[in-house]
């Protein structure tokens, strides 16, 4: 069964339980360290794809248009609790992209509103594909697209992890 990695781990229990784990463990005189380690490199997930993303490209990056698809940490769930989707998108205006988001299950956040897929993008990036997403608009537009989901069905465009 292929596996397919992504751009980091979100919820509310796989990259917060272990944390709270680490911390009894060292509190006891124990030192967590694979903890320490997976969570180490699970929160810098978001920021290296950003940074793979970014050499695609020439400079500057101000004039780069990113949609990103889905920003829930899972499918077809309107929760965005430790959503590594939100920090890609942080780390790649960070770089100076354009970034809008589509997600039609959570709609809106932090005062930003869910945008309809737009074929008028330098990349689109798949994240989260909520079921209910009809990715056809950029297929027969011709889009250029990055597949970042863990999950292994095709959209179409190769995966990018």
């Amino acid at each position: 069964m292929p596996f397919y990695p992504s751009i980091g781990v979100g919820g509310h229990c796989i990259p917060i339980d272990p944390s709270y784990l680490s911390y009894v463990s060292e509190r006891a005189g124990v030192k967590a360290k694979f903890i320490d380690l997976a969570n180490e490199t699970n929160l810098l997930r978001p920021k290296k794809v950003a940074l793979k993303i970014s050499n695609l490209f020439s400079k500057p990056l101000s004039v780069k248009k990113i949609q990103v698809v889905g920003i829930a940490y899972k499918p077809n769930v309107e929760d965005l609790r430790e959503s590594p989707a939100l920090e890609l998108i942080k780390e790649l205006r960070n770089l100076g992209f354009e970034v809008t988001w589509h997600d039609p299950i959570v709609k809106e956040f932090q005062g930003e509103f869910s945008s309809p897929l737009d074929t008028n993008v330098d990349l689109g990036l798949i994240v989260t594909p909520h079921e209910v997403v009809d990715f056809s608009i950029w297929k027969s537009n011709g889009n250029k697209v990055l597949d970042l989901s863990p999950n292994s069905r095709n959209y179409g465009w190769p995966k990018f992890l």
